[in-house]
């Protein structure tokens, strides 16, 4: 058999693409059962993807210096006043340059 085994660490973060598919927040957006994804799942997906977080503030199209960006800081914030929710438009843009979700052709 070849297939692939979803692989989780041992807090239930995942650590492959085949385990983030399992999730709600990598359904899409357009998803019914779509959640928007938690800090954890955030830095884990952008980890997965092999980027720093100026690599997803150049994607999402957020503010970032040398030294990184702070709103993908507070994306990847647990909890406290530094935290930020990420916008469902920005996590799309993170699902489609994974390859976790598609994009599908706009029916008029």
């Amino acid at each position: 058999m070849s297939e692939t085994s979803p692989i989780y660490s041992g807090q239930g973060v995942p650590e492959t693409f085949a385990a983030f598919k399992n999730r709600p927040c990598a359904l899409g957006v357009e998803h019914p059962n779509f959640i928007l994804p938690t800090p954890i799942e955030i830095k884990a997906l952008r980890k997965l993807m092999g980027f720093s977080q100026v690599d997803v503030a150049k994607l999402t199209g957020c503010k970032w210096n040398v030294k990184g960006s702070s709103a993908v800081r507070k994306w990847e914030t647990v909890e406290g006043k530094e935290h930020r929710s990420i916008s469902p438009s920005a996590w799309q843009l993170m699902l489609l340059k994974s390859g976790l979700v598609t994009m599908e052709p706009l029916v008029l």
